[in-house]
């Protein structure tokens, strides 16, 4: 069955091993069971995991430090995103800079898949990053060095329940929202945050629900943290907010101690992510694409694409490929000239860059046809992910010199996944079929 990553769960319990894994191959993970002896590590090397997730027995201490130690001493997984259960007195205080997340042991299967995916999603970008610096002089990625002020957006929709403004240290930078529109206004205006935090009471948990899921439509939030604390919660509550993108859901009223730790946590992931978006755009120069435009040529495009497909042949993985076709583009330069398609042409580059996710490659073609690369994807999320992008454009008035009229758009979407024995020029041509 073709996958979107793979998982290595570490545990003496098989019974609870094999319970969790149920979950993650449902969601199409390929899942591998590890009992945590001396060549678990050995056998993750051969071929790494994406993420590695331990559920470490009780009354054992010191087992799961060692497990730790020996994936971040082999190089062959020394950057895998691990994640560890630990018992709910334990949460507060652990410290993120070894392992990538804490879970709570109580936690059920179900949400483990939602809040794991972002370090599976962090492994896709730094493998994109190594695939796409292969004959580039683009650094290599190094471990991130952890970072002091953070930039973190607060609001409360509980008049009973605030944080304090030194609640992440002096040197963060805390912002306050006090309604879900005043919220709204600040994530997607034109700063960036490191972390949302949300106190909201169980009346109003629809309302967060809403919220959460709007702001993960936008493309440019995609990553953006969210830590709800809805003191009261069950399982049921916090696995509808980890369905909308909310990456911590907590459920005690007032330990502000537990809540500093996630939110560093996931500071922490943040800052790893930046790196990795640094690293990647690195990888876009002069010879590779259009920097202005971040977007590569078609010719890196086809050598990347074969390389892309080598790998997910290789591990049985999902692969994507959107061809996004604006005949408006060509017919503008009938009716204005070269030099308008070509501002035309660069705008919707720039617009197609901005909408998509960091770790999906796009190039351009010619002027009216575009590629997009949508790594460890489905054809079903890539065609949702795509049809909403067109949306975007079709909806916005694009102004070109010398053209005395708002110039719209209307995009034709094409998507191919991965099929057996496929080379670039096969997908591509199956994208190209299927404009519609």
């Amino acid at each position: 069955m073709t996958n979107i990553g793979s998982l290595s769960i570490v545990s003496s319990d098989r019974k609870r091993s094999q319970e969790v894994a149920a979950y993650f191959e449902h969601a199409r993970y390929r899942v591998a069971l590890l009992d945590g002896s001396p060549g678990t590590v050995a056998t993750m090397r051969s071929d790494p995991p994406d993420v590695v997730l331990i559920l470490p027995p009780e009354g054992s201490p010191g087992w799961v430090e060692a497990v730790v130690d020996s994936l971040r001493n082999a190089p062959e997984t020394a950057r895998v995103g691990i994640a560890v259960t630990v018992s709910d007195t334990d949460l507060a205080g652990q410290k993120p800079n070894r392992v990538d997340d804490v879970l709570p042991t109580g936690m059920d299967a179900d949400a483990m898949v939602f809040r794991l995916q972002p370090l599976f999603r962090l492994a896709t970008m730094e493998r994109e990053t190594r695939l796409r610096a292969e004959g580039t002089a683009a650094m290599p990625l190094a471990r991130t060095v952890p970072r002091n002020g953070a930039k973190a957006l607060y609001f409360s929709l509980d008049a009973e329940v605030t944080l304090p403004a030194d609640f992440l240290g002096d040197d963060a930078v805390w912002e306050s929202a006090n309604s879900i529109a005043e919220a709204e206004a600040l994530v997607t205006g034109p700063g960036l945050f490191d972390i949302i935090v949300i106190d909201v009471p169980l009346a109003r948990l629809d309302e967060i629900i809403g919220f959460c899921r709007d702001m993960r439509d936008n493309p440019r939030l995609f990553n953006l943290p969210f830590l709800v604390r809805v003191p009261g919660a069950d399982q049921g509550m916090a696995r509808a907010l980890y369905r909308v993108g909310v990456n911590r859901v907590i459920a005690h009223a007032d330990d502000e101690a537990l809540i500093e730790t996630e939110a560093r946590s996931l500071i922490a992931l943040q800052n790893r992510r930046s790196d990795v978006r640094e690293a990647l755009r690195r990888t876009l120069t002069e010879a590779t694409g259009h920097p202005r435009q971040a977007v590569y040529t078609e010719g890196f495009l086809t050598a990347y694409l074969e390389r892309r497909l080598d790998l997910a042949h290789a591990h049985d993985r999902a692969l994507s490929v959107v061809h996004l076709h604006l005949p408006e583009a060509a017919s503008l330069r009938e009716e204005a000239g070269a030099a308008a398609c070509e501002v035309l042409s660069e705008q919707l580059a720039r617009w197609l860059s901005r909408l998509i996710r960091v770790e999906d490659l796009a190039a351009r073609l010619s002027d009216s046809d575009f590629i997009v690369v949508l790594p460890d994807t489905l054809p079903s999320e890539a065609q949702f992910v795509m049809n909403r992008i067109a949306g975007v454009l079709t909806f916005t008035d694009f102004a070109v010199p010398e053209v005395y009229r708002p110039v719209k758009i209307w995009p034709l979407v094409g998507v191919a996944g991965i099929e057996a024995d496929d080379h670039a020029a096969g997908i591509l041509s199956r994208a190209r079929a299927n404009l519609s």
